[in-house]
């Protein structure tokens, strides 16, 4: 038999059975099987479940309990593993697909924690992880929808960067909340439309606005009750935004109402300033248009005075009838200004007294009153002035300037000597002979002060020989032969201020504290014979204590620049203060400083340290090696001062800053108080201690918005 012949016909028959076997698996698998599973263990129905799929199951040791599966009918091989899994679901168990058919059931709370299928490649009852980006709404906002459609085991987490949604949960729930986003992520309908005004201004057309829907600026209403309207005063267009498109009509066909020719005569208009002050704004316009060349107006104002000048002390080596320094005055006349105000008067704003001009078509004038500006112009003229008004009033910040002045103090000073004295034959007639040393021309350490008056010896050890009592002259004064003398005094003094000040930008503050000491001057008296006749002095008061003056100004890189003056002063203490003779002590410092917002700059100091050895001693005898100490004395003094000034300052630019830093310090000042509270004693009867009332409930905010809030002018 030809086997080169056999081949063929071998291969013909191997297509054949392969053919009829795949038929025979084919008819298998269509052949419908019949799950009835009545309180079957997981485990019985994963291995049944597992023979008809060929899939692995991986069972969690937690994984324990019975389900029911029953089908009235047969039903393909192919949704026993969706059975399985739906009924899995219902007992609280997830299965989690894994490479090579493996499945790993676990519970539903542990699933998210797994390495699950990404995308749609999950089974419809198997879990799985995907994630939703989104074009056009904010996932933060539509993740708080879709959350109760999500079971709490599963995961749902906001991606914020690439506004996107990752969801871990069943394929076919992923299916259904994607389909929820697809509705949910749509262009908003609330495209923000500018209006352009033609006769009407932009700043007055949105404030009518804002008054009439004051519900609609409400932030906390509904998305779709929101209604937002502002101005664009460059274009001078209002532009609205809203979700409600009927509200947004009815919106655009009031502007359009409100948007036509004035027809009161003369176009005059009143413009309230809400932080900037009238007149200062009338005269910034006034240079604006060019009225009289740019001068000041017809009432008299006062040219720009030099800013440091200012800052000089106003009472220094002055009377007290006038407070004006010397430079301030001299300033003053070169630059044609008004001196600074008298110590004690308040800061005094521009009169508004004819603060009215003409120019460019347009008549203005500045009420102080109310804080107006009245403006008759046409109505672009008009236009213009109150694009250049609004940018004018502007809420102006505060910078709250913290000083500390430290000044510590060490004095030490070291007295040792030793004076003799023989007197004994001042009481004998004829020649005698007395002698001594005395080496200090104080009286209570000289051996002969002490002698006349020994209960005005000075401090420290002070030891004498004594021997009886001498009359000389009608005066009876001690037979002191021996005094010796020892003192040693340490005295140190730590001085902290701290002085603070809150000033409006561009705007100069001042600061006093101290007591107003009295100088004598001068003194005259006329003496004829025995009496006095019409004696009189003269006295000046200054100002003694700490003086802070400050004018701070923010630039436009969040700098801040301080023109600073800082005066401390003390009066010496001396016998001479009770004649009017006394001396001070005076520091002072004037500078012009540049400091970052919450920056702690060193303005400067003061590192002074002197030594002074005084000694007073018998020639040759006072040199002798240890015997010399009986005929000398040694005095020795160290002086040290150290004095260091401190300044930061600190911008607030709105009110929660500033309410914050009042709520702070009344705080601490109120805790202060209650600290000195006075005990209770038996024997006295209770006595309140006045104190700041800490818990006063602050005022709620109003309910309304800003625009809203103020009140309709006349």
């Amino acid at each position: 038999m030809n086997l080169l012949g056999l081949f063929p016909f071998l291969r013909r028959r191997v297509a054949v059975l392969a053919a009829a076997l795949g038929m025979a698996v084919a008819a298998f698998a269509q052949t419908p099987v019949t799950l009835n599973f009545v309180d079957a263990d997981i485990e019985v129905v994963a291995k049944a479940v597992g023979e008809l799929t060929g899939k692995t199951f991986i069972l969690d040791p937690k994984v324990k309990g019975k389900i029911n599966i029953q089908s009235a009918r047969g039903v393909s091989p192919g949704l026993a593993y969706p059975t399985f899994l739906s009924a899995l679901r219902m007992a609280g168990f997830a299965a989690v697909e894994g490479a090579g058919g493996i499945v790993r059931v676990v519970p539903e709370i542990d699933a998210k924690t797994l390495p699950t299928p990404f995308g749609n490649n999950g089974g419809i009852g198997a879990i799985t992880t995907k994630v939703i980006p989104l074009a056009h709404q904010n996932a933060a906002s539509v993740i708080n929808a879709v959350r109760p459609l999500v079971a709490a085991s599963s995961g749902l987490t906001v991606y914020p960067p690439g506004n996107a949604i990752i969801i871990t949960d069943y394929g076919d729930n992923i299916r259904r909340i994607e389909a929820v986003i697809a509705r949910l992520d749509t262009p908003s309908a609330a495209a923000p439309e500018l209006i352009t005004l033609v006769n009407a201004h932009a700043l007055d057309v949105a404030a009518t606005l804002n008054r009439a829907f004051a519900d609609g600026g409400n932030q906390g209403a509904d998305a779709r009750d929101r209604l937002v309207i502002t101005a664009d005063p460059r274009s001078n267009s209002v532009i609205v935004r809203s979700e409600d498109a009927g509200r947004l009509a009815r919106v655009k066909a009031l502007i359009q109402d409100l948007d036509r020719p004035t027809a009161a005569p003369g176009n005059i208009r009143i413009v309230y300033l809400k932080h900037a002050d009238a007149a200062q704004v009338a005269m910034t316009l006034r240079r604006v248009l060019g009225a009289e060349g740019g001068n000041n107006s017809s009432s008299g104002g006062s040219a720009p005075s030099n800013s440091l000048s200012s800052l000089l002390p106003s009472g220094g080596g002055q009377t007290s009838n006038s407070n004006t320094s010397p430079l301030a005055a001299a300033t003053a006349a070169l630059t044609g200004s008004a001196p600074p105000s008298q110590s004690g008067s308040l800061p005094q704003t521009n009169s508004n007294s004819a603060v009215a001009f003409s120019a460019g078509g347009a008549t203005v004038y500045a009420d102080s009153t109310i804080n107006a500006l009245v403006i008759s112009a046409p109505t672009g003229v008009y236009n213009n002035l109150r694009s250049v008004i609004e940018q004018l009033d502007v809420r102006r910040a505060q910078v709250y300037v913290e000083a500390l002045i430290a000044e510590v103090q060490a004095d030490r000073a070291a007295e040792f000597g030793i004076q003799w004295q023989a007197l004994d034959a001042l009481g004998n007639g004829g020649t005698q002979g007395i002698g001594g040393t005395n080496f200090t021309s104080n009286v209570g350490t000289n051996i002969l002060g002490v002698a006349a008056n020994p209960t005005g010896a000075s401090r420290g050890l002070n030891v004498g020989l004594v021997r009886g009592a001498l009359t000389y002259g009608g005066k009876t004064i001690l037979n002191l032969g021996l005094l010796a003398r020892a003192m040693q005094n340490d005295t140190s003094a730590n001085i902290l201020s701290m002085p603070t000040l809150l000033a409006l930008d561009n705007e100069e503050a001042r600061f006093s504290g101290g007591q107003n000491v009295p100088f004598l001057t001068g003194q005259y008296a006329t003496t004829g014979g025995n009496t006095t006749n019409a004696p009189f002095q003269t006295i000046e008061r200054r100002d003694v204590g700490l003086t802070l003056r400050v004018k701070p100004l923010i630039t436009e890189g969040g700098a801040i620049r301080l023109q600073l003056y800082q005066e401390v002063s003390s009066v010496v203490e001396s016998a001479a203060v009770a004649q009017g003779l006394a001396s001070l002590n005076k520091r002072v410092l004037e500078t012009s400083v540049l400091a970052d917002d919450g920056q702690i700059i060193v303005l400067g100091g003061l590192l002074q340290e002197g030594f002074t050895n005084d000694q007073d001693k018998v020639p040759v005898l006072g040199d002798a090696p240890v015997i010399g100490n009986l005929f000398r004395y040694d005095t020795r003094k160290r002086t040290k001062t150290n004095l260091m000034i401190f300044l930061r300052p600190t911008v607030l630019r709105n009110a929660t800053q500033a309410g914050a830093l009042s709520n702070e310090r009344y705080r601490t000042l109120g805790m202060d108080q209650e600290s000195v509270n006075p005990e209770a004693r038996f024997a006295l009867p209770p006595m309140t201690n006045p104190a700041l009332p800490l818990n006063t409930p602050a005022l709620p905010p109003p309910a309304t918005t800003p625009a809203a809030a103020a009140p309709a002018r006349p």
